[in-house]
């Protein structure tokens, strides 16, 4: 009786552990960092601690994701503001394999690659299309087409100036 006990224990240990482990799925963690860019004297960038910044300080924002589950996550969207008092640096948002990044000029509703374009009404009410302007940019996003697998992470970044 006590090893039939401990057979069917064992066996429900493993059928929890097991259900467990396989409900888990993908999980995500992610961080972003603010590093301050400044010039060596070689003329090269470098990256400090952005502890205190002023007007005209370039500021790059580093996204980094990790899947932490046990299985891929599809869909993924790694999406950064653009903070205020801040400016988007044309082209600086890096590309991924399998994700390009968007770009969006309304609080993050809509993204659109580059160039982003507007619609509105001049002053003849006839609708006219603009290219937006990098002030006008207040997130980057970047949609990966493929899967981030079990264990794997990625990095994107973008950089703003300090109005």
């Amino acid at each position: 009786m006590k090893r039939s006990l401990l057979a069917a224990v064992l066996v429900l240990a493993l059928t929890v552990c097991s259900s467990a482990a396989y409900g888990q799925g993908p999980e995500l963690s992610g961080e972003m960092k603010a590093r301050k860019i400044v010039m060596s004297e070689d003329n090269r960038d470098i990256a400090v601690p952005a502890d205190q910044v002023f007007p005209l300080d370039m500021v790059e924002y580093t996204l980094r994701y990790r899947n932490t589950g046990n299985a891929s996550a599809t869909g993924i969207n790694l999406t950064g503001p653009i903070p205020e008092g801040t400016v988007y640096l044309d082209r600086t948002a890096t590309g991924i394999e399998g994700a390009r990044p968007r770009f969006s000029i309304d609080g993050g509703k809509t993204y659109q690659e580059s160039p982003v374009t507007y619609t509105f009404l001049n002053k003849k009410g006839e609708e006219e299309t603009r290219e937006a302007t990098p002030d006008m940019i207040t997130h980057v996003q970047w949609h990966m087409e493929g899967d981030l697998e079990a264990g794997q992470d990625v990095v994107v970044s973008y950089r703003v100036q300090v109005k």
